[in-house]
């Protein structure tokens, strides 16, 4: 046999062992015979080709194929394979249960009892289809009815406790406190809003006198409009007017001020040029104070007078004696004797 047979009869076997396969992990033996079956569903929430069938939990076949019909009613067409020797009813339900909160799907097979002979169904008959939510797939239809009996009694055993422990007036709850409160905040409300209501129909005829008088005056306003402008353009110009006297009155007190300032600035450059023409007749050596200035013989003489006249107050300070009258003469040698003993 040459290579290339070889090479090809490999390929072949792959190519089967591949489709062998791929129908497998499908749910689906080719190496098997199988019995198919149909069922129709109004929905099947996306179940998969492969999906187990279980017959009191066990697995007797798969889903073979999922279909969508072109009817109006859209209704999905099941195909099931199930296993050689595998016996049902003709009467069988197949259910489609949900397996866990995941989202995972099961085929349920239902029938009352095995059948027999003719009783059983054929390669090719038909299910009943039916689909249970999730509720229905872990309670049971059987014991829905009961299931929920008991979740209705323990609701309302739960809600009862709830309303004793927390909404009843011997309850000293946070939460049955505040509803006192609200309850009590609500009284004082309606409370309030009546004796609002009852205020305002007591002083609906003030309230209606109040608004005529404020059209009326609103109305007096519209149709004085042009009075008022023109009180406002005189007002306007009035005050123009007396701005400009104020101003016109500032202005003559300012130029009655500047001419007294060069008043007083002449005065003062008068006065000014009579010291100047004083001080240069000190420095010319004109009259006592500059011939004092000027003359230095003058000026010594007075320093020698002072100075005498220094020494002289002196000597009538340290002897009194001597400057004082009807004192002889012999008592004031006496007294110079013991000054100059004392050496004064």
């Amino acid at each position: 046999m040459s290579n290339e047979v070889k090479i090809g009869l490999l390929a072949i076997v792959a190519i089967a062992v591949s489709f062998w396969g791929y129908k497998f992990i499908l749910g689906k033996n080719l190496l098997s015979k199988s019995n198919s079956y149909k069922a129709y569903y109004e929905r099947v929430d996306r179940m998969q080709v492969g999906t187990v069938v279980f017959v009191n939990g066990v697995d007797v076949g798969n889903v073979a194929s999922v279909k969508l019909m072109d009817d109006p009613a859209r209704t999905v067409e099941v195909t099931i394979d199930l296993e050689p020797g595998m016996r049902v009813p003709k009467n069988t339900t197949a259910v489609i249960v949900a397996t866990g909160f995941m989202g995972g799907k099961a085929v349920k097979l239902e029938y009352d009892q095995p059948c027999s002979g003719d009783d059983c169904a054929q390669p090719g008959d038909t299910f009943k289809g039916e689909f249970r939510d999730l509720l229905g797939s872990m309670v049971g239809e059987d014991a829905m009815e009961d299931y929920l009996e008991i979740v209705k009694v323990g609701l309302k055993d739960v809600i009862d406790t709830l309303n004793n422990a927390l909404l009843s007036d011997d309850s000293n709850s946070p939460l049955s406190r505040s509803m006192k409160n609200l309850d009590s905040t609500l009284a004082n409300l309606a409370s309030t809003t009546t004796q609002i209501d009852a205020l305002l129909r007591t002083s609906s005829g003030n309230i209606n006198g109040s608004l005529a008088h404020m059209e009326a005056i609103t109305r007096n306003l519209k149709e004085n409009n042009a009075k008022i402008n023109s009180i406002l353009s005189n007002a306007d110009s009035l005050t123009g007017q007396l701005v400009a006297a104020d101003l016109q009155k500032t202005l003559t007190e300012i130029n009655g001020t500047i001419t007294d300032f060069q008043t007083t600035l002449k005065t003062a450059n008068q006065a000014i040029g009579g010291i100047s023409d004083v001080v240069g007749q000190i420095k010319g050596g004109q009259g006592s104070l500059g011939k004092l200035l000027s003359d230095d013989d003058l000026y010594n003489r007075i320093s020698k007078l002072s100075n005498n006249a220094d020494s002289l107050v002196n000597d009538i300070q340290d002897r009194p004696y001597r400057y004082m009258p009807l004192k002889s003469r012999r008592k004031v040698n006496k007294y110079d004797e013991q000054d100059a003993k004392n050496g004064q």
